[in-house]
């Protein structure tokens, strides 16, 4: 009875011995490049040759009951997705919790969706195309090594990874931005929190990084959240296809919509060019205040009562982008055009440390052993040894 109830008191430490060892020491290592800023003789714009007529109102981030109830959701993906098309929201995502529901999955618009993360911090991915869950996570605060590794067993051709809510709980740190690759836009717009300090830090770092609003409501039959931030995304045909094409090549922009925004009124981009490095931005209603940001997040313009913009673009901006806010409370975020060289614009590559892999996975081996060695030690304390009474029994 002793030893049973000693093997259950050493269950809890060497669970949490084997996720600590696991994530600190077995986890990959990484060579992190130092970050260049966008540079080059050309400028990507993505909105170049947009048609403003194909503006279509998007929420990518959902949450409806799943998991017999056991993770943060209330009311069906039906009830979600009903209560989107009320406000004319053209796509709607259920994202659920390392769950793709399938409710409309035969419809063209359906994208499939989940929410990857069950660690404290919060360090979330919102992942868009896949038909498959990934489990993987880590669930101390992460190491910059910890969320590189879990972005690469994300990325898949054909999907779009989104990093969700990056200043909430600071489960993404502005210094992990100037090292992270693997995932194409960010969530810079959510109820809990604005990251644009975030975005910002990834964009100086020269990371092609696209901006996504979503509501992440997570009570639809409250209402709590509905309506309040969204994506446009610039498509002719809304098939999920070009609605994932559209985010990553940035062909969409991220919307605070004011308390008192009408559904069918919300300030669209009528058009952005680029013509011997001044850029022309034209919006279909005056703004209050347009505000221009670049490198480090340093403002470089500012605008009143305004529709059109113009700026020209120097080198040591690096990139720069657009807010629109108006008097009922609606902003608009813009996303940036940055130079890029004439072969266009090359994805940083992440390489595996191997010699620091195997180091670190060696020595979490041996602390395992170790850790092995002395519970075998403890439960089993007289194994191999004579009974001094059984010696004596035989004399």
């Amino acid at each position: 009875m002793v030893k049973k109830f000693l093997i259950a008191l050493l269950l809890l430490p060497t669970w949490l011995l084997w996720l600590f060892v696991s994530q600190y020491l077995l986890c990959a290592r990484f060579q992190f490049e130092e970050p260049v800023p966008f540079e080059g003789n050309n400028i990507y714009n993505p909105y170049e040759s947009v048609d403003s007529s194909n503006w279509k109102k998007c929420n990518f981030h959902a949450h409806s009951e799943a998991w017999n109830g056991a993770t943060n959701g209330q009311g069906t993906a039906l009830d979600v997705h009903k209560a989107y098309q009320k406000l004319q929201y053209k796509i709607h995502c259920v994202s659920n919790y390392h769950y793709i529901d399938t409710t409309g999955a035969f419809d063209r618009s359906y994208i499939p969706a989940y929410e990857h993360g069950y660690n404290l911090r919060k360090t979330h991915q919102l992942v868009l195309g896949s038909h498959k869950v990934q489990w993987l996570d880590y669930i101390f605060p992460q190491t910059l090594h910890n969320k590189q590794h879990v972005l690469q067993q994300l990325y898949e051709a054909n999907s779009v990874v989104i990093l969700n809510h990056p200043g909430l709980r600071n489960g993404y740190t502005v210094d992990d931005f100037s090292a992270l690759s693997g995932y194409q836009c960010m969530e810079v717009l959510n109820p809990s929190i604005i990251s644009t300090k975030e975005w910002d830090a990834a964009l100086s770092a020269g990371k092609k990084t696209f901006i996504v609003g979503n509501d992440d409501i997570h009570n639809v039959l409250a209402k709590e959240r509905l309506g309040t931030m969204c994506t446009f995304v610039n498509v002719k045909d809304d098939n999920s296809k070009n609605v994932l094409k559209a985010l990553k090549t940035g062909k969409s922009y991220g919307v605070v919509l004011g308390k008192t925004q009408e559904i069918n009124a919300v300030p669209v981009l009528l058009g952005m060019t680029v013509r011997n490095d001044t850029m022309t931005i034209k919006m279909s209603d005056s703004a209050q205040d347009a505000t221009l940001t670049g490198q480090n997040g340093k403002e470089l313009a500012s605008f009143k009562n305004t529709s059109l913009v113009r700026y020209r673009i120097e080198q040591k901006d690096h990139y720069v982008r657009a807010t629109f806010k108006y008097r009922n409370g609606t902003a608009i975020y813009l996303n940036p055009v940055f130079y890029i060289p004439k072969s266009g614009k090359s994805e940083t590559l992440i390489y595996e440390n191997v010699k620091e892999t195997t180091f670190f996975r060696t020595l979490g081996c041996v602390i395992i052993i170790l850790w092995l060695l002395i519970l075998w030690r403890v439960v089993t304390p007289n194994r191999g040894q004579h009974d001094p009474r059984r010696r004596l029994s035989l004399r």
